[in-house]
């Protein structure tokens, strides 16, 4: 067999396109070739949002051009029915010695892409774009069956990488200044616009590619504005750490009727498909407050999201797989609403966050947990749904982001293994932290009658529903001492209201 039929195949996925993809490190030039499939097949699993597979495929294309830049042999095929019929015509080819893969991020993943290679040996590598194993993650665990709280995982992340540490303490003498990160959006709120990346003519013939193969997908191509490439990712997040990152803290919560991106960095879709790496912009926020140009309370909050929540996350989902994706605690078992997917209802929140998303295939993370998540949670739609929805829709959303957030986070239906306590809200928290109910058909102040707040009496219902349950937790018995003390009158006013409202969904 000639030396050109024996290289490596280093096959890389559309979200592992860096140059530290482990598998690609472990190699050198010479002795391997780069393996990359577009497949239709893949993407039309999901009713995924149109721009979200617009950014997969554009990515991968900007990549490989990047690696034949370099030097790189490349057997890419694009817009291909699938990955199995490109595997096989890539392996009579060339014949590989074997495959090598870094490890996908979907629980499963790997040995159904394994098993395309027939007599091939596969070999994966570690993942590149996290920074803590399971080893260490397990050995935070008395038993099992125990679990971490994510603030004592977070603490760890920061002494492991030594960020924003003054020796063995934490810089300022604490860990989590979240407490100065929730102001409303009062008159004196200001944000810059994000720099926009208009389409090359690379994204231009992907949004082409994408309109013809899912056109009855949700969401929009038109409008894009999300960088492609390493080098337009890096100028994303050196316009966010110049512009906008020392008013994110602040502001973090705040929502504005019209204004998706206000102060956050929207980079999470360019971590995800491993353009830029946490670490990187970890330590780059760190260096912004070190030289003064940063708060202390917005450089916590950014870099606990990156080596804190992040990573918490990621390592919950790989141990309680695939198990933990069908919990259902709270029993919720109503049919996600249809104005999900279209936007068309009269609370204003909801129909232009919804919108947002259909046309951005984004909502920053107090508008997904507060207002989508939240009404999710309080009106009882079914987990398993909910979580489909939040992976097909969101441009930064993969399996192992969402079944921890939604089922965990979101609607508590791990029974509180990842939260402590649900995330359930009226429209008071939500008239605090935006200007959504001012002009809303709906009262805020209100939790009975035609005009009542559906955020109001869901929310009393929610609690009413699960009033064992929650009153066991130390988190809730303020609430819950409210509760129990309304009369029997006005809880049947409630009931009914909400399942009279739940039966026009």
């Amino acid at each position: 067999m000639s030396s050109t039929k024996s290289k490596v195949t280093v096959w890389i996925t559309g979200d592992q396109c860096s140059l530290l993809n482990s598998a690609l490190s472990s190699v050198n030039q010479e002795s391997a070739r780069v393996l990359m499939i577009e497949s239709v097949t893949r993407g039309s699993m999901r009713r995924y949002h149109k721009k979200k597979l617009v950014l997969i495929y554009s990515v991968m294309r900007h990549f490989a051009e990047e690696l034949r830049a370099l030097g790189w042999e490349l057997d890419y095929y694009s817009e291909h029915a699938d990955f199995g019929a490109a595997v096989n015509e890539h392996i009579r080819k060339f014949s590989p010695s074997k495959i090598l893969m870094m490890k996908q991020s979907e629980y499963g993943a790997d040995s159904k892409l394994a098993s395309l290679a027939g007599s091939v040996p596969v070999e994966f590598k570690e993942h590149c774009n996290f920074i803590t194993t399971a080893e260490e993650f397990e050995a935070l665990h008395k038993t099992k069956e125990s679990r971490v709280t994510m603030e004592r995982f977070y603490r760890q992340m920061r002494k492991k990488t030594g960020l924003l540490m003054d020796g063995s303490e934490p810089e300022g003498g604490e860990w989590n200044y979240d407490k100065e990160n929730r102001k409303p959006p009062g008159a004196e709120f200001q944000w810059n616009k994000a720099l926009s990346f208009p389409p090359d003519a690379i994204t231009q013939s992907v949004i082409d590619m994408v309109e013809r193969h899912f056109a009855e997908h949700p969401g929009t191509t038109e409008n894009w504005n999300y960088a492609v490439s390493r080098q337009d990712a890096l100028r994303a997040a050196a316009d966010f750490f110049e512009n906008r990152f020392d008013n994110f803290g602040p502001y973090q919560d705040a929502m504005l009727h019209g204004e998706p991106f206000l102060n956050h960095s929207v980079l999470s879709p360019y971590i995800n498909t491993c353009l830029l790496h946490p670490l990187e912009l970890a330590k780059e926020a760190e260096k912004k407050y070190r030289e003064g140009k940063a708060s202390l309370a917005s450089t916590e909050g950014f870099i606990r999201q990156l080596i804190g929540w992040r990573e918490f996350i990621w390592q919950v989902y790989w141990r309680v797989m695939p198990e933990y994706k069908n919990r259902n605690a709270l029993n919720a078992t109503h049919k996600l609403p249809d104005f999900y997917w279209t936007g068309e209802t009269k609370m204003r929140c909801l129909s232009d966050v919804i919108n947002t998303v259909n046309e951005h295939g984004y909502a920053h993370h107090i508008a997904r947990l507060m207002l989508l998540g939240n009404f999710a949670l309080i009106a009882g739609l079914d987990p398993l749904e909910t979580n489909e929805w939040f992976n097909c829709m969101f441009v930064d959303g993969y399996d192992w982001v969402m079944v921890p957030n939604v089922i965990g986070m979101t609607l508590h239906a791990d029974g509180g293994y990842v939260g402590t306590k649900p995330y359930a809200a009226s429209a008071n928290y939500i008239n605090k932290m935006s200007n959504y109910c001012k002009n809303c058909e709906y009262k805020n102040n209100t939790s009975t009658g035609e005009d009542a707040c559906p955020f109001n009496f869901l929310y009393w219902d929610f609690l009413m529903r699960n009033e064992e349950e929650f009153s066991k937790n130390q988190r809730m018995a303020l609430v819950m001492k409210g509760l129990k003390a309304r009369d029997d009158s006005w809880r049947m006013e409630i009931q009914q209201t909400a399942e009279k409202w739940r039966r026009t969904l």
